[in-house]
Order: structure tokens, then C-alpha cells, then sequence
């Protein structure tokens, strides 16, 4: 890989060792994937600030790095934090887990921050355009900048996206290059049997897919937005897919040959046997949506679902709707229709990242995502139940 002067300056420690050392991160990168240069980037996104998630090393190395003297060369969003950092106070962990959160809060703001605590940085003011190169870690955002904006990034890890942080910069390889985000498994969608919920198929294929990049055929009426965001937020959890072509809706889709590819074809009885799987029968103490967090459509249908039941929730269980700070700042109508039903609504936080399996040891979700990390021991170990929106609303409010 050609670094240009003033990146092997930077990479024998002439400006410091923080430097230094994010560029030995992106310079082994590039040899190790063959990149031919380093790419400028538009933004970088982080993710895993939890402290559920980084813990009390990640949160050591982030406080290094600030008292170094390190600090952001490019727009830094960051993902949700593992409660309402910014307030009022709706999520309920103990004071030493709040205490360790702040701390490493405290680092990443002293770094460059944007606190933005959302899966959905696309969703701010601070959306990437079309043909940018980034260097997004949140898979979920990855997957919707590449295949919706039409945007370049890998699926970055928390240490390269750290570096590109600090550098500004991001090996030129994989999705930052035509040949990197060809099609490889033609998908069909057949939807002769009925609808299909877009959540569940990505679901399902992220198992068969691993971090193969599909092209969907058959989709009627093609997918909105949201629709994107569950169908690649799924595809990215239970599989590793940075990029999906959707015909009529990925700017890049029908302009490379389909021939000699893989072909795979899913219909509604396919999914509806495979969404079983998702979740149980219990009773829950939490039902949670916004995994990703829940965009201005989302907010608003969920309004709506609840406004046409014309109740308050339940005594005994408690509704989480989680969004981000622009999104319930710009729908004060929705976010009241919420709250005057008794639902919580959540930013700078989600029912991932939060540490609530003691407090709700059983949750209702409406996203494949959620699903798939709060039934994982490993992560939360909950049991789910799993369910539409509008479905959850009628059971549980």
C-alpha cells in the first residue's frame, strides 16, 4: 500500500504515538486486504459505547487516548449509550453501571464526539451523502449507507473505526470499490403466497448469506425506507451482510451481470416457518421497539396503533419506543400520543445496549435484530417474544 509523505510521518511516530498507533491499525488493514491507498472519509461512526458492551478496558484505552491528546480529524457519530445519558432519567440501571457509562462518555466527548447515541446516524442532521466513503462500525447503518444512500463503507470494527476517527482516513478496499460490492446470490422474493415481513427475511437469509452481498428480485411494491432499514438491520445481525441490492431501490442495483450467480428464492410460507424461531409464548414485562431506533414513519405509525386502541398501557408492563434526539425533537404530535398511553419514550439508548435482563427478564419486540442479541447469552440472555407492532399494541396496551 502508497502512503504519501506525510502518512509515513505519521507512521515512524512523528506526531505522536496516538497517531501512530491508529495508523499502524489502518496501514495493517490495507496490506492485509490489498488496498492500494488510504480513502479520505465523510464521517465515521462508532459503535459498541455501551458499557455493557466495551467495559472497563475499552473504556481504559478511550481514557488513554483522550489524556494523550488524541483527538476526532472528521465527524464521529456515536451508537446508544446503555442508558438516557441525556435524559429524563427513563431507564433504570444501578448507579455504579451509570457511574462507568459517563465515564466513558466523558472520553469519547473529549475525543470529538458527536453526541449523536444512535444506531441511525443517517437519520440526523448529519446523513452522509451519496458517493461518500465512510468509516461506520454500527451494521445496521453499514448496510443502509451502502445499499439505500448509496454511500461506501466497510463493516468496520470498533479499533479501525477508532483510528479512522483519528485520522480521517480508511484503507481504499472491499465496499469502497466497484468490484467489492458486486452481487454474489440472486435472491427471488416470491410473493404469490402473501406478504412477508421484512425483518424476518433478513433474518432468515442472514443465516444462509454469512456476508454474502444478494440481489432481491420480486419485491411488490418495492420497499420503503423503513423497509430497508428492518430487512438490512436483520440481514447484518444474523448474518454479517455490508450491502444488499434491492432492484429499483439501490442506486447501484441492475447495472452488473446477474449471470452465473447463486440463485435463492424465499416465499411467505418459507418465513413464516422460520419466524417461530424468533421468540416464545411467555408473558412480557417489557415491549420494546426502535431496534434500530425507530425513524419519523415509524414513530408515527406506532402512534397511530396506539392512538386507535385508545388506552393507557397495561399496570405491569412497561412500552419502550426508542428513537434518537432529532427524531422525538421534530415529532412532538406522536411522541405526546406515546406518552399520554404510558409509553416511555427512549433516546440515546435501546433494549440492546441497556443492561435490563435482571429488571425484564422477558421482552416483546417487533425487530429480528433485538431477537437476535437479547436472546443471546452472551449479550443479554432474555427470553423474547416476538411479534408485529401492531399486534404488540393490541396484546399489551
Amino acid at each position: 500500500m502508497e502512503l504519501t509523505r506525510d502518512e509515513e510521518a505519521i507512521l515512524r511516530g512523528e506526531k505522536g504515538p496516538r497517531q501512530q498507533e491508529c495508523m499502524r491499525i489502518l496501514a495493517t488493514l490495507g496490506e492485509m486486504y490489498g488496498a492500494r491507498k488510504l480513502l479520505p472519509v465523510y464521517s465515521v461512526q462508532l459503535s459498541g459505547i455501551s458499557y455493557k458492551t466495551m467495559g472497563s478496558a475499552g473504556t481504559e484505552f478511550l481514557e488513554e487516548m483522550a489524556e494523550g491528546g488524541a483527538k476526532f480529524a472528521v465527524r464521529t457519530t456515536i451508537n446508544p449509550a446503555g442508558y438516557d445519558v441525556g435524559g429524563p432519567g427513563l431507564v433504570r440501571t444501578h448507579e455504579d453501571f451509570r457511574a462507568k457509562q459517563d465515564r466513558l462518555v466523558k472520553a469519547l466527548m473529549t475525543l470529538g464526539a458527536t453526541p449523536t447515541f444512535t444506531c441511525t446516524p443517517y437519520t440526523t442532521e448529519f446523513a452522509p451523502p451519496p458517493g461518500a466513503h465512510l468509516a461506520w462500525a454500527e451494521s445496521s447503518a453499514v448496510i443502509y449507507a451502502n445499499s439505500v444512500i448509496g454511500a461506501f463503507s466497510n463493516r468496520e470494527g470498533a479499533p479501525s473505526a477508532l483510528a479512522s476517527a483519528v485520522l480521517g482516513k480508511t484503507p481504499d478496499y472491499g465496499l469502497h470499490r466497484p468490484e467489492g460490492r458486486r452481487a454474489q446470490v440472486v435472491v427471488d422474493v416470491d410473493l404469490s403466497k402473501g406478504p412477508m415481513r421484512y425483518t424476518v427475511v433478513g433474518a432468515y437469509l442472514g443465516k444462509i448469506l454469512g456476508q454474502r452481498i444478494p440481489y432481491f428480485r420480486g419485491f411488490r411494491p418495492l420497499p420503503d425506507v423503513d423497509a430497508m432499514k428492518e430487512l438490512g438491520s436483520s440481514l447484518s445481525a444474523w448474518g454479517a451482510v455490508p450491502m444488499m441490492h434491492v432492484e429499483g431501490v439501490t442506486p447501484e442495483a441492475g447495472k452488473q451481470d446477474l449471470e452465473g450467480l447463486e440463485h435463492l428464492s424465499v416465499d411467505a410460507q418459507i418465513v413464516g416457518e422460520f419466524q417461530k424461531c424468533l421468540g416464545c409464548d411467555e408473558s412480557p414485562n417489557l415491549v420494546a421497539i426502535g431496534c434500530p431506533h425507530c425513524t419519523k414513519g415509524e414513530l408515527i405509525q406506532i402512534a397511530q396503533a396506539v392512538k386507535q386502541k385508545g388506552r393507557r398501557l397495561k399496570p405491569g408492563t412497561e412500552l419502550w419506543v426508542c428513537s434518537n434526539r432529532k427524531v422525538i425533537q421534530e415529532n412532538a404530535a406522536a411522541i405526546q400520543v406515546l406518552r399520554q398511553a404510558g409509553a416511555k419514550v427512549i433516546q440515546d439508548t435501546c433494549m440492546v445496549v441497556a443492561p435490563l435482563s435482571e429488571q425484564f427478564p422477558v421482552a416483546a419486540v417487533n425487530s429480528a435484530k433485538a431477537s437476535f442479541y437479547m436472546n443471546k447469552k452472551a449479550f443479554s440472555g432474555q427470553k423474547i417474544v416476538f411479534d408485529t407492532t401492531e399486534n404488540l399494541v393490541e396484546k399489551y396496551l
